[in-house]
């Protein structure tokens, strides 16, 4: 009857232990958190930094143009709305490496983060429970940088596809106002 007793609880032990034994399925969790970033890091380097600094130091002198003293109240009314849109975008790219600096601290931390999760499941410093409260936690840290990088992404393409826009509106402008400054014989500086 011992003997029986025993081998019952032997099995028992196996049984509940190989269920903390396979740690497949959260491993592949692990990986899917990796694949996420990855894909979320992926948005942020298509973003050309180098493109945002010359597209507000360009921003900046057309607004400058806008204001100079050589146009009239006329010419100034007239251009209000482009300048308004060009402090638009330099308001929206001022400052925006920044904001993708910090972002890619946090990709880099959460990188970390979700290495060192699987490494502790792997060696198993964390039981079943104890990972998918982590697992969880990594979640909506993933989340939440999804939707910062998402919404630099739409101001990042915005942004540019604004300026080119009105780049090309501009040099239809500059074209009217050398006219109108013919006919008032003070031409404007481009």
């Amino acid at each position: 009857m011992f003997k029986h007793f025993f081998h019952i609880s032997i099995i028992a032990i196996l049984f509940s232990s190989c269920q903390e034994i396979n740690i497949n399925k959260e491993v592949k969790y692990t990986t899917l958190l990796d694949s996420v970033l990855f894909h979320q890091q992926e948005l942020i380097d298509n973003i050309d930094t180098m493109k945002i600094n010359a597209y507000v130091e360009k921003a900046k002198e057309r607004i400058q143009l806008f204001e100079s003293p050589s146009l009239n109240d006329f010419q100034k009314q007239w251009l209000h709305h482009e300048k308004l849109a060009y402090q638009k975008i330099y308001m929206g790219l001022d400052g925006f490496n920044k904001q993708i600096d910090s972002l890619e601290r946090e990709f880099n931390y959460s990188k970390s983060q979700i290495q060192t999760l699987k490494e502790d499941l792997v060696h198993r410093h964390l039981n079943k429970e104890q990972f998918n409260t982590y697992f969880t936690d990594e979640q909506k840290a993933l989340a939440e940088l999804n939707v910062l990088s998402k919404k630099l992404n739409k101001i990042y393409t915005e942004s540019l596809q604004n300026f080119d826009s009105l780049e090309f509106k501009l040099q239809g402008i500059l074209t009217q106002l050398d006219a109108l400054q013919s006919r008032h014989a003070e031409p404007t500086k481009k």
